[in-house]
């Protein structure tokens, strides 16, 4: 069995780690199966840009599909179905998230003391989490683990590494859930969203730009606030 039980949150990401803990709570599997995803017919594949097989695939990084679940243009942060949700656990992440928050949380949760579950018990739970900072999908993260990893199989065979990071890149959400977390549960905008580094400056680039950071204390901090910071 692998056992998951921390995030990155010097880096304000969500994540997983390897980890070593207290008694296994039993919880169902579920079929591959029934996670299978159905594909967007109108998506440009990211077998049809490239035109050989040898483009390597750290050149199609930036591939993204033109629609999301809604129909609507993926990765709107300006008006998706979804936008107050977002928008709200963006700018308390951006707000929350100090160097003070991440040395914190570190503390607690590089222990490994929480809980100790096969990465399939760790899905199942995810049966209990929508993702708040999510503009293109409302659906329980376990589906979305499932759908992810599905479709990085259909579309690059030949990487099953990459296969089973799809299947894997939300684990460390379960740090939100009480079921692992018990009284130590982060609320979500402490293990979702997009990857922004504490301890330097936030860049324009971030989701909901520089202006979401600006109640964050460390933006005005001599180190913190600096473009190169602690690093």
């Amino acid at each position: 069995s692998s056992h998951f039980g921390s995030s990155h949150f010097a880096s304000g990401c969500s994540g997983s780690g390897p980890s070593s803990c207290s008694p296994r709570v039993p919880y169902p599997r579920r079929p591959v199966e029934a996670m299978s995803m159905a594909t967007d017919s109108t998506a440009s594949s990211p077998k049809a840009l490239r035109k050989a097989d040898d483009v390597p695939l750290e050149a199609l990084h930036d591939w993204r599909p033109t629609e999301n679940a809604f129909g609507s243009a993926f990765r709107n942060y300006e008006d998706s179905k979804r936008q107050e949700v977002v928008q709200r656990t963006y700018t308390t992440m951006h707000t929350k998230q100090t160097v003070a928050f991440a040395k914190e949380v570190r503390e607690k949760w590089l222990r490994f003391d929480k809980a100790e579950m096969t990465v399939m018990e760790m899905i199942a739970l995810l049966d209990n989490l929508v993702d708040d900072s999510d503009p293109d999908n409302e659906l329980p993260n376990s589906i979305h683990d499932f759908q992810t990893a599905e479709r990085i199989r259909q579309e690059w065979p030949e990487h099953d590494w990459f296969h089973l990071v799809g299947l894997l890149h939300d684990v460390g959400k379960v740090l939100a859930l009480p079921e692992v977390a018990g009284e130590d549960i982060l609320e979500q905008w402490a293990v979702v969203g997009d990857t922004f580094p504490v301890g330097c400056a936030p860049e324009e680039a971030c989701v909901f730009g520089r202006e979401s950071f600006q109640a964050n204390p460390d933006l005005t901090h001599p180190v913190y606030g600096s473009k190169n910071g602690i690093y």
